[in-house]
């Protein structure tokens, strides 16, 4: 009974999550427990602990006695997510220079490759995906398991971000052909280029720039 309620809970964690990142749903838009037990013939308990589960994830936001809404992001909760990307993505990137082999950073630059591809043909959903599996396996290659698991729980944050806030610069060509030029750092070694790269890349998608100066971001990594 207990596997069964787990079960219920996961596949409704995944249709409420669909459902905005498709966005069937908007930020801001309520969420009606009620109608997604009827809709999936459910009880009201496992949509409940989706619906928690998902905003401990920072998706949703439940407010007490009141109703659950998909969150509505401001531009200083985007920009919070950006500075933390920041500050795990360069840690990630001097933890590669120290552990990283090159079988490793021939498999990123392949999801950069996927990732250009998936540009060009103008699969942006796929190129998303890629771009956050681009990250993700930075943070793998780390060998930090405390860097890992942070790094994932922004990882839905950011899919978020870049689905329900499209931003320009997230399908310009130079910000996509950034991921080969970190990996090439990575491939020399060269651990001060990959990190300038690397904090370019994301206070552009994130703009940062006009609220931190440069050498507040050098001394993320110094």
């Amino acid at each position: 009974m207990l596997y069964k309620s787990k079960g219920l809970t996961q596949d409704t964690y995944e249709h409420i999550l669909d459902m905005i990142m498709t966005k069937q749903l908007l930020p801001g838009d309520k969420i009606s427990e009620l109608n997604i037990s009827k809709e999936l013939d459910i009880s009201r308990t496992p949509v409940r602990d989706a619906m928690r589960q998902l905003a401990n994830e920072g998706i949703i936001d439940i407010l007490p006695n009141k109703f659950a809404r998909v969150a509505d992001y401001s531009n200083n909760r985007i920009k919070d997510i950006g500075l933390m990307r920041i500050a795990l993505e360069s840690m990630a990137i001097r933890l590669a220079c120290q552990y990283g082999s090159r079988a490793d950073f021939l498999r990123l630059m392949q999801i950069a490759q996927s990732c250009y591809d998936s540009f060009k043909k103008g699969e942006f959903l796929e190129r998303r995906r890629y771009d956050g599996d681009f990250h993700m396996e930075l943070a793998n290659i780390s060998s930090n398991y405390l860097l890992q698991k942070f790094q994932k729980e922004l990882y839905l944050r950011v899919q978020f971000i870049q689905l329900q806030y499209p931003h320009p610069i997230q399908d310009d060509e130079n910000h996509v052909k950034e991921h080969f030029q970190i990996v090439d750092a990575l491939m020399d070694f060269d651990e001060a280029k990959a990190l300038a790269i690397t904090t370019q890349h994301l206070t552009s998608f994130y703009d940062l720039k006009e609220s931190y100066t440069d050498g507040f971001f050098n001394s993320l990594y110094m």
